[in-house]
């Protein structure tokens, strides 16, 4: 059980994002916005106390946006208050995502003081040009820095986040980001593919021919190469996307791909709590104003039923390589998996894209390349 912390502030626009997100202006208004943000982040946080209960909470995730882009001292305050007002677990994992320019050994100290215990880096790549070539501001030499300044801060639990499939981007510069991030020695890594969102710059760019993009072929080798190197070098695939060593994985987003309850805070955020999934609508200011008079802002809220609840545990669920746990749904659901998807459970394994093993359900080598097919095969 966890919570999810929406900050949805940049201070530039990467092409290819289509995460709700406001670049920020001149500083003086920039800094009045977020303390309004902050206040109203408290107010949310206590509105849904009493809904909450007294379940421990195991996890913080902060995200965006660019979290790092905020004065540390305001982000350790909020952290602070959470920490004082929820039902938080004595080892809580605290994640924070951050860009490499944005991260500074001052602010790392400061963080790790008011309990911040692991930074997901977005490193993206370890060539100027491709980051240049997805817009992002920081240059390879910056992700070297800020892995230095969170050791020294006592940070050592690190994510890189990495991309593959970028512009112009071919197989031995992939390999060649992969050795250079695992030179750093992070506990973690996330490898996602390049994906190209309607509505994004990126998008437009790719339909009019101004960029071009590796295949798809192409970024199969690229994600088996990842898993061939991340392997070899000690990381267990535990996620579609991502490796961590021996007893380092995310807390939090397991919460997500086992479908447990988190709570969401911040304009755009969204939550699962009490069987009910809500977004709340990505509008900063209307979210400032709606907290003002003490109401949620939902863009979207829905009761999920029994049924939904069981389809969308299976999956998220075949996102991990242990796949779903049958005694685990027997007791959330008191019945089997078995029992309710035995007509996509024999079609998947009839096509080698799934497999029971130590009572788990879960994708095979096939079906980890197939994923999407075999998650919908369970909506019912």
């Amino acid at each position: 059980m966890g919570v999810y912390i929406h900050i949805p502030f940049c201070e530039h626009k990467c092409p290819y994002c289509d995460f709700y997100s406001i670049v920020v202006g001149e500083a003086d208004g920039f800094s009045r916005l977020v303390d309004s943000y902050l206040v109203s982040l408290r107010r949310e946080a206590l509105y849904y106390k009493d809904r909450w209960g007294d379940r421990p909470i195991r996890s913080i995730f902060l995200g965006g946006g660019t979290p790092s882009l905020l004065p540390p001292e305001k982000l350790a305050a909020l952290l602070s208050f959470l920490r004082q007002e929820l039902p938080c677990a004595a080892e809580l994992e605290i994640t924070m995502e951050a860009n490499p320019h944005s991260l500074t050994p001052e602010g790392a100290a400061i963080l790790a003081e008011a309990g911040l215990n692991r930074v997901s880096l977005g490193a993206q790549a370890f060539a100027d040009e491709l980051l240049r070539a997805i817009g992002r501001l920081h240059r390879v030499e910056q992700i070297h820095q800020a892995v230095c300044s969170l050791r020294q801060a006592g940070i050592e639990n690190i994510n890189l986040d990495l991309m593959y499939g970028l512009p112009g981007q071919g197989l031995e510069q992939w390999q060649d980001t992969l050795e250079k991030a695992l030179a750093l020695q992070p506990t973690h890594f996330s490898c996602y593919a390049l994906t190209l969102e309607p509505d994004t710059p990126l998008f437009r760019w790719h339909e009019r021919g101004l960029v071009q993009l590796p295949g798809e072929d192409e970024q199969v080798e690229m994600y088996n190469l990842a898993r061939d190197l991340l392997r070899q070098a000690g990381y267990e695939h535990y996620e579609i996307s991502n490796w961590c060593l021996p007893g380092w994985n995310c807390r939090h987003n397991l919460l997500y791909w086992q479908n447990e309850p988190y709570l969401g805070l911040g304009s755009g955020a969204a939550g699962y709590v009490g069987g009910y999934r809500y977004l709340n609508a990505p509008d900063v200011q209307g979210y400032i104003r709606a907290w003002e008079d003490g109401t949620p802002l939902y863009a979207e809220c829905e009761r999920l039923s029994r049924e939904q609840e069981m389809d969308e545990t299976m999956m998220l669920g075949m996102r991990l390589l242990a796949g779903v746990e049958e005694e685990r749904f027997r007791r959330r659901f008191q019945v089997s998996f078995r029992e309710v998807y035995e007509q996509a459970i024999a079609e998947l394994a009839a096509q080698s894209l799934v497999e029971e093993k130590d009572g788990h359900l879960r994708v095979t080598e096939q079906g980890l390349l197939l994923e999407n097919r075999v998650s919908a095969a369970f909506l019912r």
